[in-house]
């Protein structure tokens, strides 16, 4: 009987979820950190094994096997928290990691006027957390340099899928504010196609080490409201202006920055066919598969 492949997820949020759900389907041997007592589970639910993230005597017996990393922890105070406390421990078992990879964000391109960005784009982040974000992909692309372990970094459009989609929050019978700016396009990215993304990546002999997940279609948050309202029969949307009260600061910086994402290398070099091509088919499946309707 062959050895499961073993799979160390850090970092448990939305998108580690599914990746747990996806690996642990496929009889992989999958451990995800956390540092939350709650979250412990949850995890265990997935099929996954939890682990805290302090715990490094855990974790170095993790590492003294053959398996894969992925990281999808964001930075803290300016550092990644994987390559901080775990470093040592990955270069000393580089020879048993398979593959290593990195979640970022496509936010590390800055604003480009709402032009089209590639990998190959010029970093140009202003904001503090995307400057974070681009420190943190030169952490793991040291991997690559250093360690020679393979190494991928995957910049991620603005993520939606079940339990996390305008879709949901209207069924929530949530009051819905869209900022009122119809020219600021961006793209998404389906959690489905995230997970599928990764899975192909990882058994890739693709020698590429940055690829955007986005979708086909760039489009403004108040084309995705309309087409949700329209599936669901409902209207319970709002347009204001970024000086609204009803507008976070998060929410705020993100109009400051407007870009298109290529997801060409994805589809060519990768090979991966989307899903999800854009945010229609998407709230589709999601208004599908609500329990409500």
């Amino acid at each position: 009987m062959s050895k499961k492949n073993t799979l160390l997820i850090f970092g448990f949020g939305y998108t580690a979820k599914f990746l747990c759900r996806n690996f642990s389907k496929k009889n992989w041997q999958v451990f995800c950190t956390t540092r939350f007592d709650e979250k412990i589970e949850e995890i265990k639910s997935l099929n996954a094994a939890p682990i805290f993230f302090d715990d490094e005597k855990k974790i170095k017996s993790i590492l003294n096997e053959d398996l894969y990393i992925l990281s999808t922890a964001p930075p803290e105070s300016g550092r990644d928290p994987v390559i901080e406390n775990y470093g040592n421990l990955i270069k000393e078992n580089s020879e048993r990691i398979k593959w290593a990879g990195y979640l970022s964000t496509t936010s590390v391109y800055g604003d480009k006027k709402g032009e089209w960005v590639t990998e190959d784009t010029i970093l140009e982040p202003n904001l503090d957390r995307s400057i974070s974000r681009v420190e943190a992909e030169k952490s793991w692309l040291r991997l690559k340099e250093n360690l020679s372990i393979k190494t991928m970094i995957f910049r991620l459009a603005g993520i939606y899928g079940p339990g996390r989609s305008i879709i949901d929050r209207l069924i929530a019978s949530e009051k819905v504010y869209i900022v009122n700016s119809p020219a600021h396009q961006f793209n998404r990215i389906h959690i489905e196609d995230i997970v599928g993304a990764i899975d192909r990546a990882m058994s890739s002999q693709s020698k590429t080490m940055i690829f955007n997940l986005s979708d086909d279609l760039p489009a403004t948050q108040l084309d995705v409201a309309q087409f949700a309202t329209s599936l669901l029969k409902k209207n319970s949307l709002k347009t204001v202006s970024l000086k609204s009260e009803m507008i976070g600061e998060m929410a705020r910086s993100f109009y400051k920055e407007e870009k298109k994402v290529s997801n060409k290398k994805l589809k060519e070099e990768l090979g991966y066919k989307l899903v999800f091509p854009s945010f229609k088919e998407g709230l589709l499946a999601i208004h599908k598969g609500a329990k409500e309707f």
